[in-house]
Formats: C-alpha cells, sequence, structure tokens
C-alpha cells in the first residue's frame, strides 16, 4: 500500500490553498453549470419561496481622498486652469459613502439584480466642485425566452471632463435557452462551518466547498478573495440554473493593485468587498420589480448628486 508523507500532504494542501482565488473565481462564474447529484446537494425542487437580498461596500478612504484630488486637478487643466488639491471633503462623508450596492431578488422562475457603484469626483458642470457619482446596472430574467439587461453610463465616463457620458443602453434577449429548466443540482454546505453575517443569517465561505471537494483540511475562515453562501440556501435554482445566493463578497485588492491602490482606487476597496445589509425570505417582492418599466426606472436616477447623499 502507498503511504502519503505528512511533508506531501501539508505541500499538496498549500498549493491548493495558494490557487483557492483562481478556483474560486472559476467557481463563482461556473455556479450556473450543472453538476451531478451528490450527499447534501441542492436542487431545484425547493426554489419557490421569495428571497431578497442586499449587499453593500465602503472604500478606502486615503485613496477616494488622492483620487478626488487628481480628478479634480484633470478637470481644471481640462478648463485651461492650473491643477490644485481638492477643496477638503469630511473624513465621515468619504468613510460612510456607500461605493458598490447590489440588491438581489429571487422569485420562483424570475430573477432581478439591480447594482450601483459610486465614486466622489469633480464636477465638470460644476465649477469642477466635489460630487458623488452613480454608475447603474440591471438584470432581469423572467421566462427560458426573455432576459433583460442593461446600464447608464459607466463611472469612467462620468468622471472623465472630455467624455461626455453616454446614453442609456437597454436591451432584450429572446432567444429561446436550450439547457434552461434542465434538472440540476449544486454541493451542499451541510457540515461545512459557518459565520455570523449579520442580519441574523448565517454563511458559508465558498472556499470551504472547494477544500471539502478537493480533498483537504477544512478551515472555514475563508480564504482572501472569496464569497460566503447562504447557510439555509446556498443556491437558488431559476429555471433550473443555480445561482449563489451570496452574503458577502471579499476580494484582497490591496495585493491585487499592489501600490496604486492608495492612490488611484480607493473605491476598489468597496467594490470587492461587500456585506450583507438586509435579506428576507418569504415576503411577497412585488412582479413589477421584473419589468421593463422597473429597469429604465432604475437606470434614469441621477448619475450625479451632492455630497452627503448615498
Amino acid at each position: 500500500m502507498r503511504r502519503h508523507s505528512p511533508r506531501r500532504s501539508s505541500a499538496r494542501q498549500n498549493k491548493i490553498r495558494a490557487l483557492l482565488p483562481v478556483i474560486l473565481a472559476l467557481v463563482v462564474a461556473g455556479c450556473d453549470a450543472a453538476k451531478p447529484g451528490a450527499a447534501g446537494a441542492t436542487g431545484s425542487a425547493v426554489d419557490t419561496v421569495p428571497l431578497r437580498v442586499v449587499r453593500a461596500g465602503k472604500g478606502y478612504v486615503p485613496g477616494m481622498r488622492k483620487f478626488l484630488d487628481i480628478s479634480y486637478g484633470a478637470c481644471l487643466v481640462s478648463k485651461g486652469q492650473a491643477p490644485t488639491p481638492a477643496p477638503a471633503v469630511p473624513e465621515a462623508t468619504l468613510a460612510n459613502l456607500v461605493v458598490h450596492e447590489e440588491e438581489e431578488l429571487f422569485d420562483g422562475r424570475r430573477w432581478a439584480k439591480y447594482e450601483t457603484y459610486r465614486a466622489i469626483g469633480a464636477d465638470p458642470g460644476n465649477q469642477c466642485q466635489p460630487a458623488v457619482f452613480h454608475a447603474r446596472s440591471v438584470q432581469i430574467e423572467t421566462t427560458c425566452e426573455s432576459s433583460l439587461g442593461g446600464m447608464a453610463a459607466t463611472l469612467s465616463e462620468l468622471l472623465d471632463p472630455q467624455r461626455p457620458p453616454r446614453a442609456l443602453v437597454l436591451h432584450e434577449d429572446t432567444g429561446a435557452d436550450p439547457e434552461c429548466d434542465r434538472p440540476r443540482t449544486q454541493d451542499g454546505v451541510e457540515g461545512l462551518p459557518s459565520v455570523d453575517a449579520g442580519q441574523g443569517a448565517r454563511c458559508v465561505w465558498n472556499s470551504a466547498r472547494v477544500e471539502r471537494a478537493a480533498g483537504i483540511a477544512v478551515s472555514g475562515a475563508g480564504s482572501p478573495s472569496d464569497i460566503c453562501l447562504y447557510e439555509r440556501r446556498p443556491f437558488y435554482f431559476v429555471k433550473g440554473y443555480g445561482r449563489p445566493v451570496i452574503l458577502q463578497i471579499r476580494t484582497d485588492v490591496h495585493s491585487l493593485t499592489g501600490a496604486y491602490l492608495p492612490a488611484f482606487a480607493g473605491e476598489i476597496e468597496g467594490f470587492g468587498n461587500v456585506n450583507l445589509v438586509s435579506i428576507s425570505e418569504g415576503t411577497a417582492i412585488p412582479s413589477d420589480r421584473f419589468s421593463r418599466a422597473a429597469a429604465e426606472a432604475f437606470l434614469r436616477q441621477p448619475v450625479k448628486t451632492a455630497l452627503g447623499s448615498r
């Protein structure tokens, strides 16, 4: 019988853990993929209860302040003026700004996601004074033949004084999906350690699923880049596809962006790290939240607001 030395086993586990961020990216991207049934697997037969999840993230204040200085200077230069430091913005204003907000709705065969990214920058339409810019996108699915997606101007477009923002874009896909409603399962989270996600909910870091599937020791503490799945319902099956019910997301953005983060990407801290704000299960979701009118109304909200607003 061949034996595995503790040293080799430890080295194997370290290699797998080093690859976890890559594995997680593949897992998140492939959460809709079909999986064979397994012990503790979840399936499409149980997912008819309405579920609403709201997540939000805040930014890295020194980086946000530095970016505002850069944006303000660029705005002045675009107007033929010499660049100067941006007007002072209170620490609390930067620290409390929700730079990333996601509302995800699950209701039987219907699914929707409303998403907003925010940044504080110089407003070329108001003498380069600081303002909050909002970039929004929406995705809605209602049947196997109908899906709707759209977005307003991006943050890069809104913050570029030389580039007029694009018009609202909303498109509908009416092509039939041959894979729709095919029975599927996903490996569940039963027996894995959970953590407190707030709002009375608990979640399981997806890396624990990866570790268990790889046959290595399960830490339960999560990896530096990870998603935390709702313990009660880690996947919600919409038209047969298992969408992950995510309560928290964390990303080691400092290691990903290195020295550039403090200078250029204060908002990225909140883009890649979100926490649970609210969760409701079993409460009816108005049907018009899955409509084209709701998508248009969401995208037509103001793209810039005064400081102190969300």
